[in-house]
C-alpha cells in the first residue's frame, strides 16, 4: 500500500450548538471532563465499570463536551481544546476505493499494531455496505479538513476505548447535521474482540454515527439509545462473523424490563438485537426508513411509524421480539424457524419474577417502565408445569416523556375458570389490571411451547381500539367484526354528519385475540381525517354492527 506524508495543517477546535442541548449538572460536567481527558491521554486503563472494562463508543462523551464547552472553567478549557482538535500525525494514506484518508504515526505511542492494509479494506467494506448496498447517503464533505474531501480516520492510543465519532461543523445553520471524523484505537490486544477484528467492527459502528449526524439529525442527548443500537447492529450487518456485541447481551437478557427508549447503560448496545430482529423479519429498509423519519420525529415515534408500510404495528412486533429473546440459548430448539439466526449463542433469558402457582390463584403486583417486555414465570408444584407470561408495554408517548415512569400492574394466574379471566389453556387462566390497559399485549409460554401470542389484553368485541386514535402515536385502528363464512367483512366509516369517509371489503384478521378489520385511519383518498368522532358500520353476511371511534390529529 502506498503511503504519503501530509503537510501539517494548523487546526482550531470548533465548538458546537446542538439543536436542543441537554442541561448537565456541574458534577456531570466534571465527570465528562475527567473521562475524556483519560481517554485522550490514555490514562484510564485501570478504570472499570461494573460490567466491562472497555468503553465501546465515546461518541456521546466527546459530543457532550463540544456542545457544552463554554460551561467548563478556564483551566479545563485549556486542557480540552488541544484534545478536541484533529490529531496531528506523521503520515496518511488513501484506502484502495478512495473513500477514506487514514492518518497515523510511524513512531511514538500511537503506532498501530494491526495491519493497515486490512484496516483499509475494512473501511472500504463498511462504506460499500452502508452506502452503496444499504443506500444510506455518505457523510457530508468536510471541505478539505484533513488534507482533502475524503472522510478522515485518525488512529490514536485511546487506552480502553474502541473509538469515537467527533462532530465538527454544522452543515448549514439550524440543520442539526454535522461534518465529522473518526478516531479509533491503535491497539485492541486486551479487548473482548481483539486486533483487526475489533478495528473492523469499530469502523462499521463509528462510520454509521457519521452518517447519522451528517445526513439525518444530531439528537444524541435525547435519543442516544437509537444511535448506539443502530451502530452496534451495523457491526453485525457489515461483519456477521464477528460477534463483539455478544459481550453486552447478558445486560439485557438478565434485565428485559429495561425500556427500549432508555438512554445509557450497556443495554443500548445489547439492544442491537432489536435491529437484527427487524432485519430478519422485514429487511434492511425499515431501519433506514426510521432514520429518514428522525429529523422530524423522536426515535421511538420514528420506529413506530416505520411499520405503517408493513401492515403491522410496533406493539405487535415488540411482543414478537420478546418471544424471540425468550427462545434463546438452549430454548432456541423449541421455537424452530422463529428465532434469531444466532439464538443458540445468546444468553438464556431470566424472568423478572419467578413464583409457585397457588391453587386459589396467584397474583403478581409489580411495576415496570414504558416500552418494556416483562417476563413472569410461574411454576406449578403439582405437575412441574412452567408457565411464562410475556407482558409487553408499547406506550411510546409515555416513554418519550420519561422512560423511567413507573407503571404499576397486577397479573393473576388461575388454575380454574374465573369471572373476567382470559383462557390460556384448559388448565390456566389469567386476568390483568393496570391504569392504561390498551397499551399492553401478552403472550404465554407453557413448558417452552407458545400457548398464545400477540394478544391484546383488553378483549371487548363491542368497540374499536385504540380509541382515541392518534396519527403520531398509533399505526392502526382495529375494528371488531363478525366475519362471513368466507372470512370477509364490509366496513364503512362515517363522519358525525354521516358523510362516508372510508369503506373497505377485506379479509378479517385475528389480532390481539379478536377478529378485526385493520384500518390506518386514512380516508378513501389516502388522507388523514380531521380530529373528531366517527361512526363505523360493519356488515358480514346478516351480521351488522355499529360503533364509534375518536381520531386525533
Amino acid at each position: 500500500m502506498t503511503r504519503k506524508i501530509l503537510f501539517i495543517i494548523a487546526s482550531c477546535t470548533i465548538f458546537l450548538t446542538p439543536v436542543k442541548a441537554q442541561e448537565l449538572s456541574g458534577v456531570q460536567i466534571d465527570s465528562l471532563y475527567n473521562l475524556f481527558v483519560q481517554i485522550r491521554t490514555h490514562t484510564h486503563q485501570g478504570i472499570q465499570s461494573a460490567d466491562t472494562m472497555h468503553i465501546k463508543c465515546a461518541f456521546g462523551i466527546v459530543s457532550e463536551i463540544k456542545f457544552n464547552f463554554n460551561r467548563f472553567d478556564a483551566q479545563q478549557k485549556a486542557m480540552l481544546k488541544p484534545l478536541l482538535d484533529r490529531p496531528v500525525t506523521d503520515t496518511s494514506f488513501v484506502t484502495p476505493n478512495g473513500f477514506f484518508r487514514v492518518h497515523y504515526d510511524l513512531t511514538g505511542t500511537d503506532v498501530p499494531t494491526y495491519s493497515l492494509d486490512s484496516l483499509a479494506i475494512a473501511l472500504d467494506s463498511a462504506y460499500n455496505f452502508e452506502v452503496n448496498y444499504l443506500g444510506y447517503p455518505p457523510p457530508p464533505s468536510d471541505n478539505g479538513a484533513g488534507g482533502d474531501n475524503r472522510y478522515d480516520i485518525y488512529i490514536q492510543n485511546l487506552g480502553n476505548t474502541y473509538g469515537y465519532t467527533e462532530p465538527e461543523t454544522e452543515v448549514s445553520p439550524g440543520s442539526g447535521r454535522y461534518t465529522s471524523y473518526l478516531v479509533i484505537n491503535y491497539n485492541f490486544s486486551s479487548f473482548y474482540t481483539k486486533g483487526i477484528n475489533a478495528a473492523r467492527v469499530t469502523v462499521a459502528h463509528e462510520f454509521h454515527h457519521a452518517i447519522q449526524i451528517g445526513d439525518y439529525i444530531y439528537r444524541y442527548d435525547l435519543d442516544e439509545f437509537f444511535y448506539e443500537l443502530t451502530s452496534t447492529s451495523m457491526e453485525h450487518f457489515v461483519y456477521p462473523s464477528i460477534h463483539d456485541y455478544y459481550q453486552y447481551l447478558p445486560s439485557y437478557f438478565q434485565n428485559t424490563q429495561y425500556s427500549l427508549g432508555k438512554n445509557g447503560g450497556l443495554q443500548e448496545y445489547a439492544l442491537a438485537i432489536w435491529n437484527i430482529f427487524l432485519q430478519q423479519n422485514f429487511g434492511y429498509d425499515i431501519i433506514k426508513k426510521q432514520w429518514e423519519l428522525m429529523p422530524k420525529e423522536r426515535a421511538l415515534q420514528a420506529i413506530s411509524d416505520s411499520f405503517s408500510d408493513y401492515n403491522t404495528s410496533f406493539g405487535e412486533q415488540f411482543n414478537k421480539f420478546g418471544l424471540w429473546t425468550f427462545f434463546s440459548g438452549y430454548r432456541s430448539e423449541y421455537y424452530p424457524q422463529k428465532h434469531f439466526a444466532n439464538a443458540s449463542d445468546y444468553p438464556v433469558l431470566q424472568p423478572i419474577i419467578t413464583l409457585d402457582i397457588n391453587s386459589t390463584g396467584t397474583p403478581v403486583q409489580t411495576s415496570t417502565s414504558p416500552v418494556t417486555n416483562n417476563f413472569i414465570q410461574f411454576v406449578n408444584p403439582q405437575n412441574q408445569d412452567t408457565l411464562v407470561a410475556l407482558l409487553s408495554n408499547d406506550d411510546i408517548e409515555a416513554c418519550i416523556a420519561n422512560p423511567d415512569t413507573s407503571i404499576p400492574f397486577q397479573y393473576n394466574l388461575y388454575t380454574f375458570p374465573q369471572t373476567g379471566a382470559n383462557k390460556l389453556s384448559n388448565a390456566y387462566f389469567y386476568s390483568f389490571q393496570t391504569g392504561k390497559p390498551s397499551f399492553w399485549i401478552s403472550s404465554a409460554i407453557l413448558n417452552n411451547q407458545v400457548l398464545q401470542s400477540g394478544q391484546y389484553i383488553v378483549q371487548n368485541n363491542d368497540f374499536a381500539f385504540p380509541t382515541p386514535f392518534y396519527y403520531k402515536k398509533n399505526s392502526f385502528i382495529y375494528i371488531p367484526v363478525l366475519p362471513d363464512k368466507f372470512g370477509y367483512a364490509d366496513v364503512n366509516v362515517y363522519s358525525s354528519s354521516m358523510r362516508l369517509v372510508y369503506s373497505t371489503h377485506q379479509a378479517v384478521s385475528y389480532i390481539y385475540g379478536q377478529k378485526v378489520i385493520r384500518w390506518n385511519g386514512l380516508n378513501n383518498k389516502n388522507q388523514q381525517l380531521a380530529s373528531g368522532v366517527y361512526i363505523y358500520v360493519t356488515k358480514s353476511g346478516n351480521n351488522v354492527t355499529k360503533g364509534k371511534l375518536v381520531i386525533f390529529q
